[in-house]
């Protein structure tokens, strides 16, 4: 439903139109004289509540370790496919990228639901640590389990149980947006999408550590190493435990950012949310994993053949790149919260800037025909005399396109990577989250974080399949035209609806519960209350 306008009118008059025409959130000081005294009471009992930050932080850190096992393994999977099973191929490569993303996607409503339903976080929570764990074992023993099938099948269970492990994430941001208060809820989110952000963006890099052991590793036992290629399996399963002792030990779950039921039965039930609204909430994420993954999942096959580089050199340079672009995201999360920017940016103009960036991204490493050079290439019989030794470049045996597509040069790819990527995609993140939050208002939502969080899992397993389909029949330049129109798609829907995409307007009883200066709300209608 599209915003009313508010016309200043004098506090003690009784409202009468329909219950969605109410006062702004962003109300001056209330009269709350002796006619008011349960609106005084809810006030009140709001006021002695704080956002319990310990919690918070928690929240955030297990964000951070199941959003880092998405990303852990994509500078080296593919060099471990090759290596355990050589019949894989980069299509099957989407699918296993798609594996985690569909066990995201059925998961996370369904631990949405469990937890309105038990109103506690804390068991599905458990539920997700312990799958992850499970599915990081299946991938650091995938050497050695016998199966009558090709190994790459246990990489693809492995992934998928992973995935549906990490479906817990979506609790974490419901948590962030009702255990804190209005003046603190901002900050809260951009916290714990901080941790989710900088988990995707960190993952890569953690690789970094594992570089020096080499395809060759430390042999623990017979047949079971630990090198360059299985070790982000332990450090995940290490990241696991941690969550679960973190939960036990310092996680106590409160929700103060939301109306109990006595409040509702003393003032109604809050205002139905505007659902087009989250309709292109869930589209915005979308848009914005679809890109994200399909650089991720491409990325590591494309490097290794537009310039060039063999495996430990593209592990090594997609890790190094990776660490810069999370060392961007940092800034941008830190100075977020450092300043609490949620109460300074508005969030439909720092959106609209951050998905152009992901247009002006694609532009700027687009495989122009005009680009110069071309790209170094083999063939099947170069390979056959090769004995062995790892040939750089592309097939065009297996490529029609090898002589077609000029190479992007690979600092200016890696550096508009860095830079516009690794601002956009945070900048995104925290406007989302706390957009979306203010639009259901002040009720829980597990649920509908659920769905957020599918929308996401959906671009991550449509999108590396489609993407990878593109990429090895027709090249990276038609990868690139289908991201740009999703990016143009989306953004044009948030300027064509953009009066809808704004916070829920509350009964009045209800206003502490949202922050009262927030800078969402249109600029007019906060003049016009201050002149009543």
């Amino acid at each position: 439903m599209f915003r009313q306008k508010v016309t200043p009118i004098p506090f003690t008059e009784v409202l009468t139109q329909d219950d969605r025409i109410q006062t702004v959130t962003n109300l001056p000081s209330l009269d709350l004289s002796s006619d008011d005294e349960s609106k005084r009471s809810v006030k009140l009992k709001f006021d002695q509540q704080s956002t319990d930050w310990a919690s918070i932080y928690v929240a955030t850190s297990v964000t951070f370790v199941g959003a880092v096992q998405f990303s852990l393994y994509f500078s080296s999977l593919w060099p471990y496919l090759q290596v355990i099973d050589p019949s894989a191929t980069e299509t099957f490569f989407g699918a296993i990228i798609a594996s985690y993303s569909l066990g995201q996607m059925l998961a996370s409503p369904l631990v949405g639901y469990w937890s309105n339903k038990i109103k506690t976080s804390i068991p599905p929570l458990y539920m997700g640590l312990c799958l992850m764990f499970i599915g990081n074992c299946i991938y650091f023993f995938a050497p050695i389990i016998p199966i009558p099938v090709s190994k790459k099948y246990l990489i693809l269970v492995s992934r998928f149980l992973t995935g549906s492990g990490s479906a817990n994430i979506s609790l974490l941001r419901a948590y962030a947006s009702t255990a804190s208060t209005g003046k603190d809820r901002s900050k809260a989110i951009a916290l714990v999408t901080g941790g989710l952000a900088l988990g995707m963006t960190m993952g890569p890099g953690f690789q970094l550590l594992f570089t020096p052991l080499g395809p060759k590793g430390l042999q623990v036992a017979k047949n079971i190493l630990i090198n360059i290629y299985t070790a982000p399996a332990l450090a995940g399963c290490a990241m696991n435990m941690l969550g679960i002792f973190l939960i036990k030990k310092y996680f106590i779950e409160k929700h103060i950012g939301i109306p109990d039921s006595a409040d509702k039965e003393k003032h109604g039930e809050l205002p139905p949310y505007d659902k087009f609204a989250l309709l292109i909430c869930y589209i915005t994420r979308f848009c914005q994993m679809f890109i994200v993954c399909n650089l991720e999942s491409i990325g590591t096959p494309l490097a290794m053949t537009m310039f060039a580089w063999d495996r430990p050199t593209v592990v090594r340079n997609v890790s190094v790149s990776q660490v810069l672009q999370a060392l961007v995201a940092f800034a941008v999360y830190s100075s977020y919260v450092k300043f609490n920017l949620g109460r300074v940016l508005n969030s439909k103009n720092v959106l609209y800037v951050s998905i152009t960036g992901l247009i002006v991204f694609h532009l700027v490493t687009y495989s122009w025909p005009f680009l110069p050079g071309k790209m170094v290439t083999y063939n099947n019989l170069d390979v056959a005399a090769s004995n062995g030794t790892e040939l750089v470049g592309c097939n065009v045996d297996y490529f029609d396109w090898c002589d077609d597509i000029p190479p992007v040069n690979y600092i200016v790819f890696y550096t508009a990577y860095v830079l516009i990527i690794g601002i956009s995609f945070p900048y995104i993140n925290i406007a989302l989250n706390t957009l979306f939050s203010k639009i259901i208002g002040p009720r829980r939502q597990a649920a509908q974080q659920g769905w957020l969080q599918v929308s996401g899992a959906a671009a991550r397993f449509v999108g590396p399949v489609i993407i990878s389909f593109l990429y090895t029949e027709f090249g990276p330049r038609w990868s690139w035209n289908v991201s740009i129109a999703v990016v143009v798609a989306t953004l044009s829907l948030w300027v064509i609806f953009r009066e809808r995409m704004v916070p829920l307007v509350v009964p009045e009883a209800f206003a502490h519960f949202q922050d009262q200066d927030d800078p969402d709300v249109k600029q007019p209608a906060k003049k016009k209350l201050n002149d009543v």
